[in-house]
């Protein structure tokens, strides 16, 4: 009796220990995607550019935000894949707006092009704020002691 039962005892901790090898450590995805989606601040401040010559009056400097969304767009494409579900929803929702502002945006010539342009800045913004909530609660969640340093740029 003593024997089957070492010999159950002996095989279930190898099934655990072959259950514990396989498991290994989970690819750290969502630093490296953070460090890669900074990338596109340079694209968020020039929305913030854009906002300003705006509000400024001044929509000739602001010409050119329907292909700065086509880049911006372009760009968040070349991102790699991920199985992280918060990543990937993030991302897929963020290039929504950017897809979702390209199709509403109106041309410069059009007498509604301060009031759309404002508009579709806005939901852009409102779109990566969401992301990066996101992306910052799952940092904050994972203990991490680097600082979280994406964030919408400031300098309206």
């Amino acid at each position: 009796m003593k024997t089957r039962t070492s010999v159950v005892i002996t095989l279930a901790v190898l099934i655990l220990a072959g259950l514990g090898l396989g498991c290994g450590q989970r690819t750290d995805e969502l630093g490296p995607y953070v460090q890669k989606l900074k990338e596109v601040d340079a694209y968020n401040r020039k929305l913030v550019e854009y906002r300003g010559f705006l509000k400024a009056d001044e929509t000739e400097k602001a010409a050119t935000l329907r292909q700065t969304i086509e880049a911006y767009l372009a760009d968040l494409e070349t991102f790699g894949q991920t199985n992280d579900k918060v990543i990937l929803a993030g991302h897929n929702a963020l290039k929504r707006k950017l897809e979702e502002a390209l199709k509403k945006i109106v041309q410069p010539d059009f007498p509604t092009f301060m009031i759309s342009a404002m508009k579709q800045i806005d939901l852009i913004e409102r779109g990566y704020q969401a992301h990066i909530e996101a992306l910052k609660k799952r940092w904050d969640d994972e203990g991490r002691t680097d600082e979280f340093t994406l964030a919408w740029p400031t300098g309206e």
